[in-house]
């Protein structure tokens, strides 16, 4: 561990990773293997963390520009500086209620920053009509070369607790090959 990260506590996937992401919502953090959702739980499109959420809110894991957002108001995505795409969609089966309970305050092509509030879920009124409120975070893994997400445990609270740690794919530059001409 460097001093640096003994002073400042940073752990060692802070140190790597190429994208850090925050809880979108406040809550307990479960693996994706979790959810009770096939295509989530087995990473169909992408890998990152789920949460229990506690909140109406859902906020912005982080700096980006509002790239899709279902007219249902229960997803969204951001498109990163590093052009990843992170989904964030609240709920098992939410989109059947057709936004009833679930209101968006931003628009695609918004400029959002980690913490802007997003969408607002009136957890209270739509909890017993559907499946689970889980929100799934998710980096879309055909949106950029990714070498390795890390993802934490525990209790989250939104837009404070680092939990995915996104590290990308390297690439070789051309004069880390070693000549070919033997030494003579």
């Amino acid at each position: 561990m460097s001093i640096l990260s003994y002073l400042f506590h940073s752990s060692p996937q802070e140190e790597d990773a190429d994208l850090i992401l925050y809880a979108p919502v406040s809550g307990v953090m479960i693996p994706l293997t979790e959810v009770p959702d096939v295509v989530i739980s087995e990473k169909v499109v992408g890998d990152g963390l789920a949460f229990m959420p506690e909140t109406d809110n859902i906020v912005a894991p982080c700096d980006g520009t509002i790239s899709r957002l279902l007219a249902t108001s229960n997803a969204f995505a951001i498109r990163t500086v590093q052009n990843l795409e992170v989904y964030v969609s609240f709920g098992i089966d939410a989109i059947d209620l057709q936004g009833e309970g679930m209101q968006s305050l931003v628009k695609v092509g918004d400029e959002v920053k980690k913490g802007d509030p997003i969408l607002n879920i009136a957890l209270n009124q739509i909890e017993d009509k559907i499946k689970s409120t889980i929100t799934s975070m998710i980096v879309v893994k055909s949106s950029g070369k990714i070498e390795k997400i890390t993802t934490a445990s525990g209790k989250a609270k939104a837009s404070n607790t680092p939990c995915v740690w996104v590290t990308l794919q390297k690439e070789a530059s051309p004069d880390s090959t070693e000549s070919e001409n033997p030494q003579t």
